[in-house]
């Protein structure tokens, strides 16, 4: 298992935290992540979007950059759905743990 240098797993937190402690620890994380990947896709798009408006370049890379600036809105308001979720999130009951039987199924390959 590859980990980031100073990962903290949940069994070296000892009898200190309990599971909702450590859930609502990385759930606020996950909250702060999002939010700043949010900003910075935003702040992108805009200034993107403005660059195309100014047209500094010729009249197709004005339009390729209004497309990205469109995707990037798109992904933002895409994000912005998941951060809802998290932040409505609450601990499971019971952790989620796939059985050894139930394997997932593997994908159909796309054709070409």
């Amino acid at each position: 298992m590859r980990a980031r240098q100073g990962t903290v797993f949940p069994e070296t937190f000892g009898s200190q935290l309990d599971q909702h402690d450590i859930f609502e620890i990385d759930r606020s994380n996950l909250i702060l992540q999002l939010r700043t990947i949010l900003r910075a896709i935003n702040e992108s798009a805009e200034e993107i979007e403005m660059v195309a408006i100014e047209r500094v370049f010729v009249k197709s890379v004005s339009q390729a950059l209004t497309r990205t600036a469109r995707k990037l809105y798109q992904l933002a308001k895409d994000l912005t759905v998941l951060l809802r979720i998290i932040e409505r999130a609450n601990l499971p009951k019971e952790p989620e743990r796939s059985s050894p039987e139930s394997r997932p199924r593997p994908r159909p390959k796309r054709r070409k």
